[in-house]
């Protein structure tokens, strides 16, 4: 049943794409990174209130966060169809006589230099966050002896500084500095962040230590994500923003399912437990992916220069 669920939810996933491609629809190329900000803001508010609302429900039975959940989605749908205005007119787009495979065409967005390489960052980033999201808990619980009630508290915590930085200071930081700065800086911030959280202990830094590490990796990712979703909705063509978009989620997608196996790998030891070696090697890997990530942005920013230049 759990993976019929998931089989389920993978099929009608693409919901994440199909609203950025709303969003690129509805807004102006100077007003994206507004738009795509405002998203991820929205994001972090889901992040904040579905872990407590899931947890305040688990008391009337296990079944219930689930069911309510369902509910949420169906009413969502509804309102989707009642309420929310088509942005894309009919014949206002190419037909496609063969629809290709998504991974056909995440390949196939390679061969485009710019669409590629912002394909490459958001896919590295992802799958370096992938890892710290499945390592995160399992290290507060071994250095910290964190419940999941403490954990709640501190992705709460991830969750509001997303919000108030994607929600208010994203749009001000683009509209000053633009994307690429904010891109190479986020991934920057992403990289030492994940690099510091294995020296972080009860003895050495305790509670503000994980609190600053992991606001400095929530702010990186506040800044990164949006950037990345702008540059890629900028780059690609009015009439191709759900194809974009959606090929860009798939490549996360993709990274989501890679980041956990690696992260499993690493974080283990020879006799299935969790030490300080394994926990070393866990997050440096992901520091060292941000690394990769951080070089390309730098690429793409150089190259687009150069393109503005001639």
């Amino acid at each position: 049943m759990v993976f019929a669920g998931r089989i389920i939810s993978g099929i009608t996933g693409g919901n994440i794409s199909t609203a950025q491609a709303y969003i690129a629809d509805v807004t102006t190329r100077e007003n994206r990174a507004k738009g795509m900000g405002f998203f991820g803001a929205i994001f972090g508010l889901g992040f904040i209130f579905g872990p407590a609302i899931g947890g305040i429900l688990s008391r009337f039975g296990i079944h219930v966060p689930f069911v309510f959940a369902a509910v949420l989605s169906f009413v969502n749908a509804v309102l989707l169809y009642l309420i929310l205005p088509e942005t894309v007119k009919k014949n206002s787009f190419e037909k496609i006589e063969q629809r290709k495979n998504r991974f056909v065409q995440l390949f196939e967005s390679l061969h485009d230099a710019r669409f590629g390489t912002l394909t490459a960052i958001y896919f590295f980033l992802v799958v370096a966050f992938s890892i710290m999201t499945y390592a995160f808990v399992l290290y507060t619980i071994f250095r910290f002896g964190y419940s999941a009630e403490q954990n709640g508290y501190i992705f709460a915590f991830i969750g509001a500084l997303a919000v108030i930085f994607q929600g208010v200071l994203f749009s001000k930081l683009v509209h000053k500095f633009g994307e690429n700065p904010l891109m190479i800086i986020g991934c920057v911030m992403m990289t030492a962040s994940l690099f510091a959280i294995p020296f972080v202990s009860p003895d050495f830094g305790g509670l503000q230590g994980l609190l600053l590490v992991v606001a400095l990796l929530s702010i990186g990712n506040a800044m990164a994500a949006p950037a990345l979703s702008s540059l890629a909705s900028k780059v690609a063509g009015d009439n191709e923003q759900g194809k974009a978009l959606g090929t860009l989620q798939s490549g996360a997608s993709l990274a989501r399912a890679i980041g956990p196996a690696v992260g499993g790998v690493l974080l283990n030891n020879a006799v299935n437990q969790v030490d300080n070696f394994t926990v070393q090697r866990t997050f440096w890997v992901a520091a060292t992916i941000m690394i990769v990530a951080a070089f390309i942005a730098v690429y793409f920013a150089k190259m687009e220069q150069s393109q503005a230049i001639s």
